[in-house]
């Protein structure tokens, strides 16, 4: 049933694409590269001109800006790309003044001088006027169309400093440089100097519904950013109205001044930032005006957004809006600005969690579409696995649970793989943390492959969890046959308690080798899991081959589908394990029907080891 839904999701997805692609094609013919381009050699100090935003609904308007001076960066840029220069506005009119100032959510937005486009707005003035912002240079931003083939400048994280060519009167202070932080960090942390001024970027909060208590707390963790705003009920419910609503895809839609969202994860999840539009060629279109996660070539979702409202804030002003319908595709993600084509869209991977609580026989399912991109694969499945678990058992602490995972994923030339697995889980502290880890490590494995590049292309988590412990611990181990030989059958007895529950024996019968000696040997019988108390922590007594280590064979694996497969294969924490090895070396393990352990399944997750000492006679 599961799959069926999301083989639905995915072909729908496709008719979307392919029918705004068609649309936008036609549409978009006749939106020429015909805008004329302000060099930063030719602006000068006392220009005026307009800017384009959206502050309200989907409603382009604008207001007045005057150039105050020119700055350049004062340290010798390492990205031989970029030129270095950003440009000291004021802005002003009726859309500013209710605003509230320059407002985050507001980056990207174009600036003309006599009809020619001077660049976007990065940043505003923090903590007092929010009506001083800086402008990239579009002569810069369109350098990220030429990036493609080219490395992505390492970010790190450190402030800019821009200093004017000549000092700038502003209010009662004479300005000489301006500080430029990110978005994402405190400018009140900043300690300028009187003639300098502290500026930050003016990105969006990254809007997230769909998450909340300890899952947004997880995913705010991971993504270590402070402007994440996760959706109250009602606003939730207001972005829901206008999701659907219908609007013209074509030229006329989206515009230099709209506003845009990059969204990371769509669906019963949704991440997104907002930003707005500079300049478009074509299908081709620039925004942001600054980085969004600097992650270079990127494939992104973008939508188009609807803005509820901006506004007034002491530190910055702020817009509070969603995203809307699918447009295209951000393709990459620069110093400069982010750059995308509409029309066009990426492929992102269905994940699909279903969660029964056995003792409150609740039922939950999280359905969503998440951007190929293993860091924030990673960041937004840790965070949904625990909305996922938490919102349905309502509690934290110990719990036992079946995890069914079904993974398909894909390397670069397209090849598919398929694979399932169904193990269960114990722990006495945190159950929802254990389901995560098994996940995790086998996301990274995927992802992290050093055989070949390797992404996920879909996923299917179906877990049943309960408070009860249902764990088995071995007692005791009986060899039943006083002689046995090589090529014999050694009859074994183990004792096995079921927690609070009264113990029975499994009889196991365990061929030996013919080629085998009198030998001393040692029996070992055990689960994955040593302590008993707590079968939280898998441990690898004798170097059993479990799914977490498989990452650590993939030298000698030929390829990627035999790793994955020992991984779909290896032993699970519910099975009775017996391990045959000589006396005194237990690096010298016998092989039992052509492997190195024998595997008895049980429905409940085994803890302990027991060894025993046996002789092979020589007949």
């Amino acid at each position: 049933m599961g799959s069926s839904l999301l083989t639905a999701d995915r072909k729908l997805f496709s008719l979307i694409s392919i029918i705004l692609a068609f649309l936008l094609g036609n549409a978009c013919s006749a939106f020429a590269d015909n805008i004329e381009i302000l060099k930063i050699k030719d602006v000068k100090v006392g220009m005026r001109g307009t800017g384009k935003t959206v502050i309200q609904g989907r409603h382009i308007e604008s207001f007045d800006v005057e150039v105050l001076g020119i700055l350049a960066n004062n340290k010798v840029n390492e990205n031989l790309l970029i030129n270095g220069k950003s440009i000291l506005v004021r802005v002003s009119g009726d859309v500013i003044r209710r605003a509230g100032g320059i407002a985050a959510g507001m980056s990207g937005s174009p600036v003309y001088i006599d009809g020619k486009l001077m660049g976007g707005i990065s940043s505003g003035w923090t903590m007092t006027d929010h009506t001083v912002g800086l402008v990239t240079p579009i002569e810069e931003m369109l350098e990220i169309w030429s990036y493609p083939d080219l490395a992505c400048l390492p970010d790190n994280g450190e402030p800019k400093r821009w200093q004017l060519n000549e000092p700038v009167r502003i209010g009662d202070r004479t300005v000489s440089a301006v500080w430029e932080v990110a978005y994402n960090q405190s400018a009140s942390q900043m300690k300028p100097a009187a003639d300098e001024l502290v500026f930050q970027q003016a990105a969006a909060e990254m809007f997230v519904e769909g998450l909340s208590g300890h899952a947004a707390e997880v995913l705010e963790t991971k993504m270590k950013r402070n402007n994440i705003k996760f959706a109250q009920k009602d606003l939730a419910g207001k972005s829901r109205e206008f999701v659907d609503e219908p609007i013209e895809p074509g030229a006329s839609s989206y515009l230099p001044g709209s506003s845009i969202g990059i969204q990371l994860a769509r669906g019963d999840i949704n991440i997104t930032t907002l930003g707005t539009m500079t300049h478009r060629s074509d299908h081709r279109i620039l925004a942001l005006a600054h980085p969004f996660l600097k992650k270079g070539g990127v494939s992104f979702l973008m939508t188009g957004a609807y803005i509820h409202h901006s506004f007034a804030s002491v530190e910055m002003p702020f817009k509070i809006g969603a995203p809307s319908e699918m447009i295209g595709i951000i393709t990459q993600d620069r110093e400069k600005g982010i750059s995308g084509e509409i029309g066009r869209f990426p492929e992102m991977v269905p994940v699909q969690i279903d969660v029964l609580d056995k003792n409150l026989q609740i039922t939950k399912s999280i359905n969503y579409q998440i951007v190929k991109d293993p860091s924030v694969l990673g960041m937004v499945l840790d965070s949904t696995l625990v909305q996922a678990l938490e919102g349905v058992i309502d509690r934290a602490g110990p719990g036992t649970a079946l995890m069914g995972i079904s993974l398909d994923c894909a390397n670069a030339s397209g090849e598919q793989y398929s694979f399932r697995r169904e193990n269960m889980f114990y722990s006495r502290t945190d159950i929802v943390q254990s389901l995560i880890n098994e996940v995790n490590s086998l996301i990274e494995m995927v992802i992290e492959s050093e055989l070949e590049e390797v992404m996920p292309t879909r996923l299917l988590l179906k877990i049943e969890i309960e408070k009860r412990r249902r764990t088995l611990s071995i007692e005791k181990v009986e060899i039943k046959n006083a002689q046995v030989a090589g090529g014999g059958v050694l009859d074994v007895e183990v004792s096995l308690r079921p927690f609070r529950e009264k113990k029975f024996v499994r009889k196991v019968k365990i061929p030996i080798p013919q080629d085998i000696g009198k030998e001393n040997l040692v029996l070992t019988v055990s689960g994955l899991n040593m302590r008993v108390d707590d079968a939280e922590a898998s441990v690898d007594s004798r170097d059993i081959k479990t799914g977490r280590d498989a990452r650590t064979d993939e030298a000698q694996s030929a390829d990627f589908d035999s790793v994955i497969r020992t991984w779909a294969s290896s032993p699970k924490n519910s099975d009775l394990l017996f391990q045959l090895s000589v006396e005194g070396d237990e690096s010298k393990k016998i092989k039992l029907s052509g492997k190195d352990i024998e595997i008895q399944p049980t429905n409940l997750v085994v803890t302990g080891r027991v060894d025993t000492t046996l002789t092979l006679s020589e007949e």
